[in-house]
């Protein structure tokens, strides 16, 4: 749209759309097929595939969104790749820090609620589902499939294993490991 600016050395992939007064940085890459937002920020070296980014999304420099799942099927004869087929969705006014990754889901998509800030060097694996307004510090790391609902804060250098969820306000306190379904307002 009119008003988007495209930086230095940027690549944009066939059919991608860019909304109105979007900067993408210089050595940015948006994927085919990908859109993004109005009022945007993609910054420099950034990398955007298979992802439909919402108004006012903030991706900080060296961000990852849409890179294939770590998925494999383990067998005697050594480990199958199993195709991530699915997207990443990101919702309005999301910021995501300096050299972080989404992953794209197996089938579904993953998706990043509105309003959550997710800090610099965070992995958010395949297919999970992170709700609104949610926070996420520095060096954290969500496994395949985990779900945060509404309002959840996860401290610097946390973590939860894949396939679970995290209740609607809980706080995970830094460097702790969750291995189990938190219920609501838990700290």
């Amino acid at each position: 749209e009119e008003g988007a600016l495209i930086g230095t050395g940027a690549v944009l992939g066939p059919g991608c759309e860019i909304g109105s007064d979007t900067v993408i940085g210089a050595n940015a890459v948006i994927g085919a097929g990908v859109t993004v937002g109005r009022d945007c920020v993609i910054g420099a070296g950034a990398i955007v595939e298979c992802a439909h980014l919402g108004n006012g999304v903030v991706l900080q420099p060296g961000v990852t969104i849409g890179a294939e799942g770590f998925g494999f099927q383990m067998g005697r004869e050594g480990h199958k790749k199993i195709p991530q087929l699915g997207r990443v969705i990101i919702q309005d006014r999301v910021e995501i820090g300096a050299n972080s990754t989404v992953d794209r889901s197996t089938l579904s998509d993953t998706t990043i609620g509105e309003g959550s800030k997710i800090d610099n060097l965070v992995q958010v694996g395949h297919n999970c589902r992170i709700g609104r307004n949610c926070v996420i510090s520095g060096m954290s790391g969500l496994a395949g499939s985990t779900v945060l609902e509404d309002g959840v804060v996860m401290g610097a250098n946390s973590g939860a294993r894949g396939h679970l969820t995290i209740g609607a306000g809980t706080v995970v306190l830094a460097r702790a490991g969750v291995t189990h379904d938190i219920p609501p307002g838990m700290t």
